[in-house]
């Protein structure tokens, strides 16, 4: 089995879409090969002046994939692209062993 794709929402306090994509990740972790963290950017002075006005922000194998209003569907096919980008998956999809769409 692949390794599972690491999800990062950078957020910060009383954010309700940091709160809603947050769900919908661990919601996702009960059917995709994924994990998932929150980590609140206050206290954090690189991640406030470069996140501040832009939360929430997924990163997907620490690479930011974007920021704002997100729904399931944009986070799956977000965590299918990670995926994608390992070069094993595209090795194995050479060879016919990568997912088929559906």
């Amino acid at each position: 089995m692949s390794l599972p794709v690491h999800i990062t929402i950078l957020s910060r306090d009383e954010c309700h879409l940091c709160d809603v994509i947050y769900r919908i990740a661990t919601h996702l972790q009960s059917e995709m090969n994924i994990t998932t963290s929150k980590v609140r950017i206050e206290g954090d002075q690189a991640l406030m002046e470069c996140y501040g006005s832009r939360v929430p922000v997924v990163l997907l194998d620490e690479v930011e994939y974007c920021s704002g209003k997100m729904t399931e569907g944009d986070l799956r096919r977000a965590i299918k692209k990670a995926r994608w980008r390992r070069p094993i998956s595209r090795i194995l999809s050479r060879m016919g062993y990568g997912p088929t769409r559906g």
